[in-house]
């Protein structure tokens, strides 16, 4: 048998199915620095608490319609003690990256549904 082989190229996109877990660590990570873009997001009740948690940290973030796509005004390593206390909802990833944040801060209460009290 002969065999050959020859150089070629590869190209194009690959897309990843959403995913919850990444979505929330790509919120939070992207707010803790200096912002940047969250493409494709799977956006879920508990993705969107851990939105609302990064706001209250002092992240500015807004969402292009027609993808979803987020884009994020990061805090620069230095988030904001919250005005309000934080609801995660029904969410224990927002809650347990949220603690964490929140010990960077001079003072952040978090809260949640019956089942995270």
């Amino acid at each position: 048998m002969i065999a050959s082989v020859e150089c070629s190229s590869v190209s194009g996109e690959v897309y990843a199915p959403p995913s919850k877990s990444y979505t929330h660590r790509a919120i939070l990570i992207t707010a803790l620095g200096p912002g940047g873009r969250v493409l494709r997001p799977l956006l879920s009740a508990d993705t969107l608490a851990t939105v609302s948690a990064s706001e209250a940290f002092g992240a500015k973030i807004g969402k292009e319609e027609k993808k979803d796509d987020l884009f994020i005004d990061g805090v620069g390593d230095l988030p904001q003690t919250p005005e309000n206390v934080i609801d995660v909802l029904n969410s224990g990833t927002t809650l347990r990256f949220c603690s964490a944040v929140a010990a960077l801060t001079a003072g952040a209460v978090l809260t949640g549904d019956s089942s995270i009290r």
